[in-house]
């Protein structure tokens, strides 16, 4: 089984002679998910996520002009669950939720590190869909922020980098 889709967190899997542990992606918004990973009860583990920003850009010569970023809705891969009926409710009734959050982990020196956070704000489920054991649910956002821890070989931090896009606002912000 691709260490990606492991249901087990402990899995190893070489690289280049060394042994790391795969990723976990992880879903948490307005009390609909739950798991019994320490530290993520009100997440669910998730096969991937899809989301696209886009700039449309119009040039002055040698400079953009006007232009504009677009954001498309994100699509989140998992498995069925009693968070089903929760995301079908909400979307038929058109909830604002008013934060997803989406985290990749890792097993790093034996703990469970967070090496991408992506936050999405004013979300609106858009669509839901199952196919057989995958359900599939696409949701809307007026900002988002994303950032990304580094870690070194030996398991200790190596930087990190952070941005911020309020879609309704028109706002960027970078660290």
């Amino acid at each position: 089984m691709n260490a990606f889709f492991s249901a087990n967190n402990n899995q190893k899997v070489a690289n280049v002679g060394k042994e790391i542990s795969p990723f976990d992606w992880y879903i948490s918004a307005d009390q609909i998910f739950a798991s019994n990973v320490e530290g993520f009860e009100n997440y669910s583990k998730i096969f991937s996520l899809e989301y696209r920003i886009s700039r449309s850009a119009v040039f002055d010569k040698v400079k953009v002009a006007d232009s504009a970023v677009m954001a498309e809705d994100v699509k989140i891969h998992m498995g069925p669950g009693r968070h089903c009926a929760m995301i079908q409710g909400r979307m038929a009734k058109g909830v604002v939720i008013p934060k997803i959050t989406v985290k990749k982990t890792q097993y790093i020196s034996e703990e469970l590190a967070v090496l991408e956070t992506k936050e999405f704000s004013k979300c609106v489920i858009q669509s839901f869909e199952r196919k057989g054991e995958l359900v599939t649910f696409a949701f809307r956002y007026a900002s988002y922020s994303d950032s990304y821890i580094d870690y070194k070989d030996d398991g200790t931090k190596g930087g990190n980098a952070a941005t911020q896009i309020d879609f309704a606002d028109w706002k960027v912000e970078n660290s």
